[in-house]
Order: C-alpha cells, then structure tokens, then sequence
C-alpha cells in the first residue's frame, strides 16, 4: 500500500479541511515530518489508519471519538479521504465519523481509467473492512506493527513475553490453524473416550442381560456372572457349557415330540373315519324324512300341473280378445272424429263470410296511401337542414362547456403539481434520516449474537452444574444400597459358613480324623447357634445386590460424562471471560440490543415502503407533468374548433323556413304522416291476409267431413267381423264362459315358475329315493358310536404335543442365545481393546500437540519460532550496522515461568560473549534493535506471504535516543531501504535528521491553536 493524498476534515488539530499530497514526496522515498509537540503529526498517521481500518494507529488513540477536532464548528463533518495504490491500482476510501447523534458513513471505490467503480457491493462495516485487509493483506494490528509503527507500539514486538508474540505472529503468519489442529484432537480425543466407555458399558450390558435372557440354574455360568468379579474368558467357556446343556434338552425333546407326533396322527386318521360314518348313518335318517314329506305334497303339485294346461288353451284366445277390444276402440274415435269435423266446418263458413265484408270496406280506403307517401317524401327533404343546424348549436355548447372544464382542470392540475413536488421533497428528507438512523444495525447484530451466545453458554453451564448435582447425590444413593446389599449377601454367606462348620462339628468323633484338617485331635469344637438359610433367598440377595451394583456403576458413568461436559462449558466460559454472575446483565443488554433490532427492522422496512411511496410519488409527478402538456394542447384545439362551429351556426340559420322554427316541429310532422301511411297499409293487409286465410280453411273443414263420415262406416265393419271371430275362439277351446277363460290366463313368467317348482320338487323326489337305495345296502347292520370320550383323549394328546413343541423350540432358543452372546463379547472385547489403543494413541499426539511434553512447546509454538528465527535473522543484518556489530538478536527458548515458552528474543553482546534478556538494552539500543526487528519482520512477511507488498513505512519517534553516530547509520539504513522503492516517513524532533532528509511534512501549530501542513523538497 502507497499513500497518495490524504484529506481531513475537522480531524484532530486540524479545524479545516487539510490536504497532503504524498505524490510530491514519492520521488524523494523518504521524508520527515517535523513540528512542534502537540500540532498533529501522529495525527497523520492516526488519518490514514483511521481511513483504512476506522480506528487511530496508537493503543490510546483507537476510539474514534477521541479523534474529532476541538477546534471545528459543530455542524462539520468529520471526515477523512485517502487515495492509495495497491499493486498498480489505484483506490479511493472516505469514512465520515458521526458525531452529535448523526450516523458514521463510508465509501469505497475502485479508480479505473478516471473512472469510479464501487469496491465493494455495500458501503457496510464488515464489507469494507474486509476489502481493505484482502487488498492490503494485513489486519488492524499487523498494519500497526509492520507498516504504520506508533509511539511506543514497534519496541512490543522486542520485550512482550511469548504468549504476546504468539497473538501477533499467529495474525501475522496465520498459523492459528495448528490451534485448530489441537482442537479437532481434543474432540478426536473425546470421541476415542466415549467409544471405549461405550464398548465397556455394552459388555457390562451384554453380561448383565444372560440372567433375562437364559433360565437361571445350578451351573458354571450363573455361578460366575453372580459372583463378585467376572471373568471374561471363563464366561465364554461357561457359555460354551450351557449351549452344550440346552443342545442335548432339546434333542431329547425333539425325540419325544416325533413319537407322540406319529401317535397323534394315527388317532386322529381313525377318528376322522368313525366321524365321517356317524354323519352319513345320520343323513340318511334325515333322508327317509324328507322322503315321506315329498309324498305327501303330490297332489299340490298334479293341481299345479293342471293350471298350467289351462293357461296354455286361454293364451290361444288372446289375439282374437285383442283384435276385437282394438276395433271398438277405432269405431269410438271414428265417431268423435265425424262430429268434430262437422262443427268444425260450420265456423269456417261463418268466418269466410266475415273476411269477405272487411275486405271489400278496406279497398275503398287505398287511394289515400299515395296522399300519405307524397307528404312523408317532402318532409324528409327539409329535416336534414333544421338537424344540422340543431348539431352545430349542440357541438357549440359542448365546446363552451369543455372549454370552461379544461381551464379549470388545468388549474387543478397545477396546483397537485405543487403538491407532489412537496411531498417528494419531504420523503426525501424522511429517507435520508431513516438510512442514517439503521447504519449500525450489523454492529449492533453482531454484539446482540455474541451475547446471546454467552447467555446459552451460561444457561448450559447452569443446568449441566445442576445435573451434576443431582447425580452426584444419586451416586451417593445408589453406592450406599449397593453396599448395604453387598453387606447383606456377605451376612447370609457368613451364616452358612457357620451352618456347615456346626454341622461338620457335630460329626466330629474323638480320636477319629477332622474330614477338613485331617487332625485327630478337637481341642475346640464349634458350638454356636445355627440358623435355617434358604438356598432361594441367598439367590435372591446376590441378584439384588448385583442389580444393585449395576445401578450404580450406571450412574457413576453418567456422572463423569457430565463433570467432563461441564468442564468443558467452564473452560469455554473461562476463555471468553465470562462469569455466571453476569447472566443477569447480559439478558437486559440483549432485550435493549433486541429492541434496538427490532426498532432498526421496523425502520428498515419503513425505509423500503418510503422508497416505494417515493418511487410512487415521482412516477406520480412524471404523469402529471404529461398530462398538463397534454391539457395545453387540448385548450387550444379546443378554441380553434369553437370558432369553426359557431360560423356553422351563423349560415345555417340564414336557410331556416317561415313554417317550422324547430327540428322537432319538423320531426313531429313527419312522424304523425308516416304513422298514417303505415296503418293504413296495414289494416289492408290484414283484411287480404284475413279473406285468404278463411277460404282455405273453409277447403280443408269439408274435405275433413267426408273423410270422417267415410272412416265410420269402415270401422263398423272391422267390429262386426273382430266379435264374431273371439265368441267362436272361445267356443272351441271348450271355455263355459267369457269369465272361466279371463280365470284361467296367466302371464308366461308365472308359468315358467310353476313348471319349474314341479321340475324341483320331481328331481328332488328322484335324488332321494336314489340316495336312500345306495346307503341301504352300504350301511346295512351298521351303528353310529359315542366319540366324546374318544375326542377327549385327542385333546389331551394335542396339549402334551404343544407343550413338547413349546419346550423344545425353547430349548433352541436358549442356544440360539447362548451362541449370540458368545459372539457378542467376542466383538465387544475385540472393540475395547481397538478403542483402547486408539484412545492412547490419540491421547499422546493431543498432549505433544497441545504442549504437554518435555519442552512445554505446542505444535502452533514450534512453527512460530521457525518464523522467529527467520524474523531475527533477517533483524540482525540491520542490527549488527546499526551496533558495531556489537549486538546479535537471538531466538531462544527461555523458560518464562510455568507458561509456555519458546518466543523469548535474547540479545548476545560480542564484547562480553554473553547473552541476555533484550530488556536489559539502553533506550537507544532498544530503539534500534526494535527498529532492526520491524525491518526484518516485514522482509519476512513479503517473503512468506506473497499477496502482501509492503511499500510504505511510517515510524514515530524514538531517534533522540540514539547518539551522533548510531543516528547516522539508521539514517543510512532507512535511505537503502527506501532505495527498493518503498516510501519512509519518520516522525522526528531531532534536527540531524531533518537536515539529512531530503524532504520534509511540516506540520505548523497556529496561534488559534489548530495547524497546518506544509511540504517542502529541498
């Protein structure tokens, strides 16, 4: 980055807005700034820090309000500009810092080809902000300690302990990756820790669910799994033992099931036989039943038969009853229809009569339709004249009326231009305040999710420290019922160790040997009390207490899960330095942060509805302005149409005639002579239209007569023969009467019904008298036999099969569970021991990493003194000019305390051919090995870091500490380095330097007490 003008504005000292363009001094390279104590010269550097990173360049210059000038007039801005190059581009920074309630703003652009291009897509803080470090490739802090190097702030680097350093090389050179790196080791690690206490709570599992999932009995097994320690190995033998058990139970059921299976089928092959003879010797008494019912329903069924005879003889005779019934119908409506025709053709005589007396009277009228057409013609030649003259007097007055609207109009328009252009105004005003107001909306976002952060770091902290508690009592709990149930078992065991050594005492026979010591002798015999122990209830205490146990183990797991989860929400607390007590407070900042928020989003969202209403107002504006041009223009066609009508007006009324003054007098007449001419003609039409009408009808009513009289004699006739042939239709199918054939029809359906309940009940009858014949011979001296006794003996066969089936697929199953068990701790075992060396494997990499090793030197540490080393190096070619080659800056690895080490910087005097702590160095030794140390550093860091180019460095102050001679060489150094292209500017009282230099910034305090710049080349 290279300065190229700097502008202030109310800026510290300085009241007006000051201008430095560092073009002048690039030829130069290198430059004083010299003034007065107090007019301003950090204060330079202070502006330009303050334009790239919004803060001063000092520790005690970095709040911006600190920087406004004293001496500016209340309504200026301060302000700062700086145009910069970086890599042959050129850039253009303005921040303005708010004061007196108004908002801080930025601006940022990219110059190319004279043109301003924004940097970035948003003036915002952060968007700027990191801009600026991408383009710059440094941070606040790094600036400050490479390239803008303060009062007092470069000799940090020199003699701040390691843990100092560390904090401005892993800025610097970025290595807060390997802290990274400690940290996805620690999770590594306690990922490693759960897995294996999760495989060793599985196995504990797995061992504690044999007594759920097998029968306890008197066998190896149980004896181990309820004793007090639990051997893997001989669980798995012992596992092995009861599969073996369970194996030869179920073969030895399986040989019992077969032979009852076989058994079973042969009782129930003989009693499904048996069954199925009771059934047919039960059918065919219910046979010989049905069979005599049948008989009886004979005769039913002959009557039937009968009727059906009859049915067919009278389904003969209905075509002649039909025929007959039809031709009385026909000579009935033959009749009616004779003497509707003739009243019919009476009335048409009369009405022909009529027609002929209207039509002659109307003829006498036709004359007087010529007299009617020739007036009609007349009065429609002369209206078309008294309409138009009626038009142009209408196209006046609606002209006159337009004209005053379109005035008044144009008016109104006007004056809601004035009205708009205020509103517009207003709204603009509103946006603006609306905009400043919302700047620090991200700033406070950022603050308001950070606390928020803390809160729920707090709260979790809380509630895992309450459920410590709660746990710790409950192990406290379960560890006491578990050790009252070990001592109970313990008490039972005891007694039965004194039951047997009673029992073997009362055997014991003097003289013969004790069958437990061998001993002939029984000096003492054991004769305290007895008491009666249950083999069930040592059983049940052992069970209990092993339950007992399990609990507790359970929960003490528990408890150090969430003791290392609360030590690590503790450590979190501790490295943002914050406290439980503060709950409290950070919730009321957060609910006046979140009300801010929400404030600021409510003006947000009326920002956008104002900009709306304003974009509204304009298109508004933009309308209204093209129709007022529009309303000028009307106005004018309007007038000029005006004029042209009313000359219409003037020659028509020259041509108006003496006997109509008006278009409706002429209109009326017209009207009344064609109402004339169109009734007339009309009711001679009517009167010819009437006359035909009645001669035809009167045609068509006679011709109707003769036919209808015809029809009647031919269907006298047709009813005459239709009689005779039903009367003999019935003599010959031998009916008595008309009503014993109307008894005997019924429709096919019901014939077809009754013939087939006569075919049913025939088949029927044959079916069973067939099937009687065939089980009369096959169960001749056959017997049904009693099979409750019989099915009650299948029953119990069927149970005791069941429960054989039952007990030997339990028996598979308890192998089955014996093999899945055995294969499951086999995995369990293999997993602890994987996760277990897993587990140490990750815990030694973790400690060498994080810095618990010999060295007391962390993986990031290490790869920061290789930086040092190099930073020092590149120090001491400076440093041994500057002293003689008397001082050597040296990395060492000094213990600093119980800290971590490794970032010490030694001095090795070659006069004395020791080495000692830097801080042991006099002020101007100290300035110039510090100074050698910033050199060095940026050499490094250009080297290291390609993207960053460091083109320019500021130092302030420290050169009055340095005599004659070790002035000269800095100044010789800070000339060769200006000579790679760089531009130095040094802060400086000392005159040897001013003279030396070949430009200086003159910065000049005014009597006012505010100053200014001035440059001058020599």
């Amino acid at each position: 980055m290279k300065p190229l003008k700097l502008s202030m504005s109310a800026f510290g000292p300085y009241k007006e807005k000051e201008v430095i363009d560092f073009t002048k001094l690039h030829e130069h390279g290198i430059f004083v700034v010299s003034g007065s104590t107090g007019a301003g010269k950090t204060t330079i550097f202070d502006a330009i820090t303050f334009a790239l990173y919004d803060s001063g360049s000092g520790e005690d210059r970095e709040k911006s309000f600190f920087l406004r000038s004293d001496f500016a007039e209340p309504e200026m801005d301060t302000e700062v500009e700086l145009i910069f190059e970086v890599r042959g581009r050129i850039y253009r920074i303005w921040r303005k810092f708010g004061h007196d309630g108004a908002s801080a703003k930025r601006e940022f652009y990219d110059i190319t080809g004279g043109k301003e291009v924004p940097a970035v897509e948003k003036f915002q803080v952060k968007l700027v902000q990191s801009k600026v470090e991408e383009l710059i490739g440094l941070t606040q802090s790094q600036f400050n300690q490479i390239v803008m190097l303060p009062q007092g702030e470069f000799q940090k680097l020199l003699t701040s302990e390691s843990k100092h350093k560390e904090e401005i090389f892993r800025k610097i050179f970025k290595t807060e990756r390997f802290t990274k790196m400690v940290e996805l080791l620690k999770d590594k690690k306690k990922l490693a820790e759960n897995m294996y206490d999760q495989a060793k709570m599985q196995q504990d599992q797995t061992i504690y669910e044999i007594k759920n999932r097998l029968p306890e009995r008197e066998s190896e097994l149980f004896a181990i799994i309820n004793g007090d320690a639990i051997n893997m190995y001989q669980v798995e033998q012992a596992l092995a033992v009861e599969e073996q058990h369970y194996v030869t139970l179920a073969a030895e059921l399986n040989s019992r099931y077969e032979v009852l299976k076989k058994d079973l089928k042969q009782q129930n092959e003989q009693f499904s036989e048996q069954k199925i003879l009771n059934d047919r010797i039960e059918k065919f008494k219910q046979r010989q039943i049905q069979l005599a019912e049948l008989k009886q329903r004979e005769a039913y069924f002959g009557e039937q038969a009968n009727q059906i005879e009859l049915a067919v003889k009278a389904s003969q005779i209905t075509p002649f009853e039909r025929d007959y019934e039809r031709a009385k119908t026909q000579l009935s409506l033959a009749k009616e229809t004779l003497v509707r025709a003739t009243t019919e053709q009476t009335n048409a005589q009369e009405l022909l009569s009529q027609a002929s007396i209207s039509f002659d009277e109307q003829q006498k009228q036709a004359p007087l339709l010529t007299t009617y057409a020739k007036t009609i013609s007349q009065l429609e030649q002369i209206l078309p004249i008294y309409r138009s003259m009626d038009d142009i007097k209408l196209a006046v007055n609606k002209l006159e009326s337009e004209k005053g609207k379109a005035e008044k109009l144009f008016a109104e328009l006007s004056a809601e231009q004035l009205d708009l252009t205020g509103r517009k105004t207003n709204q603009q005003a509103l946006i603006k305040q609306l905009e400043d107001d919302i700047v620090p909306y991200q700033k406070t976002f950022e603050e308001h999710a950070d606390i928020v952060q803390k809160i729920n770091n707090i709260k979790e902290t809380i509630q895992l420290s309450n459920s410590v508690q709660a746990l710790q009592d409950g192990v406290s709990q379960k560890q006491k019922v578990a050790e009252d149930a070990q001592q109970q078992v313990k008490q039972v065991e005891q007694q039965i160790r004194q039951n047997q050594a009673a029992f073997i005492a009362s055997t014991l026979i003097a003289g013969e040997a004790c069958p437990v010591c061998g001993s002939f002798e029984h000096p003492t015999v054991h004769n305290q009390e007895t008491a009666v122990v249950e083999e069930h209830v040592v059983d049940d205490l052992r069970k209990n207490a092993e339950h007992m146990l399990q609990q507790y183990y359970q929960v003490k797991s528990k408890l150090d899960i969430e003791l290392r989860n609360l030590q690590l929400k503790q450590k979190q607390l501790d490295e943002q330095q914050v406290t439980i007590d503060a709950l409290l407070q950070y919730e009321q900042t957060t609910n006046e942060l979140a009300q801010a928020l929400q404030k600021m989003k409510q003006q947000q969202a009326q920002l956008v509805t104002e900009k709306q209403t304003q974009e509204v107002l304009a298109k508004q504006l933009e309308a209204l302005q093209t129709r007022i041009d529009k309303g000028r223009t009307y106005v004018t066609n309007v007038n000029t149409q005006l004029a042209l009508e009313q000359g219409k007006l003037e020659q028509s009324e020259k041509s108006m005639l003496p006997q109509f003054t008006t278009v409706q007098q002429v209109n009326a007449a017209l009207q009344a002579e064609q109402l004339k001419h169109e009734t007339l003609k009309r009711e001679i039409d009517q009167a010819t239209q009437h006359l035909q009408q009645a001669q035809l009808k009167e045609k068509t009513c006679a011709a109707n007569f003769e036919h209808a009289k015809g029809r009647e004699i031919d269907q006298l006739q047709e009813e005459s023969k239709a009689k005779s042939e039903y009367l003999l239709a019935l003599e010959n199918a031998e009916f008595a009467d008309e009503t014993s054939y109307k008894n005997s029809i019924l429709t096919m359906e019901v014939q077809q019904q009754i013939r087939q309940k006569i075919e049913e009940f025939r088949q029927k009858m044959h079916t069973i008298a067939v099937q009687i014949a065939e089980d009369s011979a096959q169960l001749a001296g056959k017997e049904p036999v009693d099979l409750t006794a019989w099915a009650q003996k299948i029953n119990e066969l069927n149970e005791q099969f069941e429960k054989l089936y039952a007990d030997f697929k339990q028996a598979e199953s308890y192998v089955e569970q014996c093999r899945t068990t055995k294969i499951r701790l086999q995995k369990v075992a293999t997993e602890i021991e994987q996760y277990k060396e897993k587990l140490i494997q990750v815990e030694q990499i973790y400690d060498v990493i994080r810095g618990q090793n010999e060295a007391k030197i962390s993986f990031e540490r290490f790869a920061q003194i290789g930086y040092l080393e190099k930073v020092t190096h590149a120090a001491n070619e400076r440093l041994r000019v500057l002293s003689n080659g008397q001082y050597f800056l040296k990395s060492t690895g000094r213990k600093e305390g119980n800290a971590q080490s490794g970032l010490s910087i030694d001095v090795f005097d070659s006069n004395t051919g020791q080495t000692r702590d830097v801080k042991t160095l006099s002020g101007g030794e100290k300035f110039n090995a510090s100074l050698a140390l910033a050199l060095g550093m940026a050499d490094v860091i250009q080297s290291v870091q390609g993207s960053v180019h460091i083109d320019t460095m500021f130092i302030d102050e420290g050169f009055g500490t340095l005599d004659e001679e070790s002035l000269r060489k800095a100044i010789d150094i800070l000339i060769d380095l200006q000579q790679t292209g760089r531009l130095i500017g040094v802060i400086s009282h000392v005159a040897e330097l001013k003279a030396a230099m070949p430009a200086i910034l003159q910065v000049q305090k005014l009597k006012e007490g505010h100053s200014k710049t001035e440059i001058i080349i020599k």
